[in-house]
């Protein structure tokens, strides 16, 4: 009796093992592939059907569809997307006492997924960008709440108020500078503090605020882009000339070029805590009453790809009418492969302590299981309870949701034109020299003290999409 039932369980763990969304799957890998050729219109499709199938990621693909909507230039469906998702993420944020018990008994993936820290401010940023090409009616509003999760990452690295790293000036206060690094994983508050510098310095009455902003944009990038390629690093710095600051009767023009795809997450066995476990399992079967599942499948952790972006290409911006303007080259500002690689170095002993934990409790069922049953060691019932163990850790997977379509790397360039409409022609460029091809021409309309925005999807040397007001 005993051994029909352990059968029934194997089984049964076994069809669940072989079970799941290979359809959104394949239609999100798809979506992945469009999304690199520049066919975001048949991204956006596939990434549709992906959200159709039962038991895929929502969130996810909700954001990797907002973000191909637009790289397609549908500005509206993409900031109202991204601005549900972002409530969801806050909300999934909360711990949820149900699936923290149901990822110890399987895996970090049982817990809804919420993204990480770099990933829900990337999509503040997004949501700021979004509104900046489109009707702009909530960037202030949306800047204002990704300025509130910056100070608290803030205070999160802050240095104790007695220490002298705070320096007070008139009118504002100089973000303090602490003794570390600024950590690389927070990179992103380097753009959300940009969004909010142009925002803000279009409002003569919002001085000291725009002045905070651009310190805090040099504040959170600092330290961050050390590995560039000398080309990248050497490009000239932030301009601080934004709205109101520019010359009367000159706007200035914004183009943030989000660069390639971020890094993908793969799994990292971790060699030394598997063979301690097998150490470990190996004793406690000599000296108990009952034995323990060998183990057999690696302890995995997740981890990223690559660690730092490679693209050697920057973006350069000239006007077609206007001779006697200078061409600019966009200069990076942050650069997410870094982020995801700082990310995963922080949570790594948290990773291999969950998983640690993950075993022992996994074992200790099967012990316990046998324990109750009364299941005497070397017989039929008591290989199949230690199968079935096996089976049970073999089916652990290490937590490489990421959201797929985030840039690997974020550029910006500035330039000071005159009120009007002006043609503008984006290329790629390398060493500061525009590279071969026609590149991409769109109107921009500037006004006078006001800051406006161009997104450009950029693969390589190739400029995918240019998304304009």
């Amino acid at each position: 009796m005993h051994f029909q039932i352990l059968k029934s369980i194997c089984c049964s763990t076994l069809l669940i093992a072989f079970c799941g969304c290979a359809s959104a799957q394949k239609h999100h890998l798809s979506a992945i592939e469009m999304f690199d050729r520049g066919e975001a219109s048949m991204a956006v499709i596939e990434l549709e059907k992906a959200a159709e199938q039962r038991g895929a990621e929502t969130e996810i693909i909700s954001v990797d569809r907002a973000i191909a909507g637009l790289m397609a230039g549908d500005v509206k469906r993409c900031e109202s997307k991204l601005n549900q998702s972002r409530k969801q993420i806050d909300f999934l944020r909360q711990k949820d006492v149900r699936e923290q018990a149901a990822a110890v008994l399987s895996d970090d993936k049982a817990v809804t997924w919420s993204g990480r820290e770099f990933e829900q401010r990337m999509i503040d940023n997004l949501l700021v960008l979004a509104s900046l090409v489109g009707d702009r009616q909530d960037a202030f509003a949306y800047a204002s709440q990704g300025m509130k999760h910056v100070s608290i990452d803030r205070q999160t690295i802050q240095p104790p108020p007695d220490s002298n790293h705070s320096v007070v000036t008139v009118g504002h206060e100089t973000p303090p500078h602490p003794a570390e690094p600024t950590p690389i994983r927070f990179a992103p508050n380097a753009l959300t503090a940009y969004l909010t510098a142009a925002i803000h310095s279009e409002i003569p009455m919002d001085a000291n605020i725009t002045d905070k902003a651009l310190a805090d944009v040099e504040f959170w990038k600092s330290g961050t882009l050390g590995t560039l390629n000398e080309t990248t690093r050497s490009a000239s710095p932030i301009m601080t000339g934004f709205g109101v600051r520019s010359k009367v009767g000159h706007g200035v023009l914004h183009v943030v070029t989000l660069v390639g795809r971020a890094t993908d997450w793969q799994a990292e066995t971790a060699v030394p805590t598997s063979a301690a476990l097998l150490l470990a399992d190996q004793i406690l079967s000599a000296v108990g009453d009952h034995t323990l599942p060998p183990t057999i499948a690696p302890v995995k952790i997740a981890r990223p790809a690559r660690q730092v972006s490679v693209d050697p290409f920057a973006t350069s911006a000239a006007l077609v009418e206007l001779h006697d303007i200078q061409p600019a080259n966009s200069v990076p500002l942050l650069d997410l492969n870094r982020c995801a690689w700082d990310s995963y170095s922080t949570d790594r002993d948290k990773q291999l302590g969950r998983a640690i934990a993950r075993r022992i409790v996994k074992k200790g069922a099967v012990y316990a299981a046998k324990d109750q049953l009364a299941i005497s060691n070397n017989s039929g019932a008591d290989l199949l309870m230690n199968l079935g163990g096996i089976a049970w850790e073999a089916l652990e997977k290490p937590d490489t949701r990421h959201v797929m379509l985030l840039p690997e790397r974020v550029d910006v360039l500035q330039m000071e034109l005159p009120d009007g409409v002006h043609t503008l022609n984006l290329r790629t460029s390398l060493a500061g020299r525009p590279t071969t091809g026609r590149g991409e021409t769109v109107k921009v309309s500037i006004e006078n003290g006001k800051n406006t925005f161009v997104i450009c999807f950029r693969t390589g040397d190739h400029i995918a999409s240019v998304v304009s007001p």
